[in-house]
């Protein structure tokens, strides 16, 4: 039934009013070329976003100090409040239960020399459960040990990029290097996915605290919430924060002061938030899938009215009703199956194309689902069959005599 006469009969209609095919196929492939291209920008800003909080374990409870900004118990605003090893040791033995906490202390902009080579890179004091919660994967040597943080001992782990930068691809392990004028021992090296982690020398706490803090402070803190679900979390959340203010002499209400952030609840909330933006992606991407699908409905309305008298002397000359349908429901299916695959074709090409310049901390690796662009594809080549077989049937009821007749 289809023979190379027919799919020739097929390709002379559709090409036969080229601006009218033209505008037709844009409407469809528009809508697939929109779909693509929004489904593309929502993973990448999804990505980025998730490229984020791999930085960390999502089942950690991080604590911050800054300034207060109300007067609270007879104390002025703008004191800073500044966490000690007594208010981790508080915080874990009467406070909270955790399976794993660091204080966690920074340096930014850091000299380390090895040899002739040298760079600035961020320093870090931190305790050995803080492998576990920044998900740190080593590469070599060791992490950080219970007994270097008694000791204060000198040693260091280094991330990837100070190795590519100082050894230049040797084995650093067993290396000295010197951190801010004092000779430190390589004992470890990793290679960390996320914004930061690869720059950074990490050392035990109590070696940061004597050597350049010159006091007990601690930065920051970092807890692990084990197993608990969301809401067993948010109480371990507002059992720090409270005893933290109480200690501390800072107003409830007070933003800034105390800074307890809880990382389940954050990836809990932008899940909502990034359903919340696929959704609306397909609402925007169905109205233009649906605005070509009536367009290619409009147009083979059009075509099958052009073509009753066509119709009429078919259905004479001893056509019958079927092979008229297949006609011009094939017709329908090749505009909108070439339309819709160029469509897609373009989009998945601008994203290509755009991905390299489109890199950002929040926004990275724009990608498209083609399982679910190819389904709407296909939703979209039933929605054009049926846009032509709606009025086929039409046409084709129309006896011979009567569609010869029609002008």
């Amino acid at each position: 039934m289809f023979n190379r006469e027919t799919w020739i009969e097929i390709a002379h209609t559709v090409t036969a009013n080229p601006l009218r095919t033209a505008l037709t196929g844009l409407s469809v492939g528009l809508g697939i070329f929109i779909l693509v291209v929004m489904q593309g920008l929502g993973f990448g800003l999804q990505n980025g976003v998730e490229q984020d909080f791999a930085d960390e374990a999502k089942n950690t409870i991080w604590v911050r100090t800054g300034t207060t900004t109300l007067a609270h118990r007879g104390r002025q605003p703008n004191r800073y409040i500044e966490l000690r090893d007594e208010d981790e040791e508080r915080v874990t033995e009467q406070v909270v239960e955790t399976p794993a906490v660091s204080g966690r202390l920074s340096m930014w902009g850091s000299t380390v020399q090895y040899k002739n080579e040298q760079g600035n890179y961020p320093l870090m004091g931190v305790e050995p459960d803080f492998a576990e919660l920044d998900l740190i994967p080593l590469e070599g040597g060791r992490w950080l040990h219970q007994d270097d943080v008694e000791k204060e001992s000198k040693v260091c782990v280094i991330g990837e990029n100070v190795i590519n930068e100082l050894f230049k691809q040797r084995s650093p392990i067993g290396e000295y290097i010197i951190l801010r004028g004092i000779t430190f021992r390589v004992v470890g090296h990793f290679a960390k996915n996320g914004r930061w982690g690869n720059s950074m020398v990490y050392i035990p706490m109590t070696t940061m605290q004597r050597l350049f803090q010159g006091n007990d402070a601690i930065g920051s803190m970092v807890l692990s919430t084990g197993d608990r679900d969301l809401e067993a979390s948010t109480a371990m959340v507002d059992a720090i924060d409270g005893d933290l203010r109480l200690r501390h002499a800072v107003h409830p209400e007070d933003q800034r002061a105390v800074r307890v952030r809880d990382n389940q609840e954050e990836y809990a909330m932008f899940d909502r938030i990034f359903k919340g933006i696929r959704l609306f992606i397909w609402v925007i991407g169905g109205f233009t899938l649906l605005a070509g699908a009536i367009g290619v409905a409009n147009i083979m309305a059009i075509v099958v009215k052009e073509r009753t008298v066509e119709i009429g002397v078919r259905k004479a000359l001893g056509a019958t009703s079927g092979s008229i349908l297949s006609l011009i429901v094939i017709e329908a299916v090749c505009l909108t199956l070439i339309s819709g695959a160029l469509g897609l074709i373009a989009g998945v090409a601008t994203l290509n194309y755009a991905a390299p310049y489109a890199q950002h901390d929040y926004f990275t690796d724009p990608e498209v689902n083609l399982r679910v662009t190819v389904t709407a594809l296909v939703v979209l080549v039933l929605a054009g069959a049926l846009s032509g077989l709606v009025p086929a049937l039409r046409a084709v009821r129309i006896r011979p005599i009567e569609a010869l007749r029609y002008e």
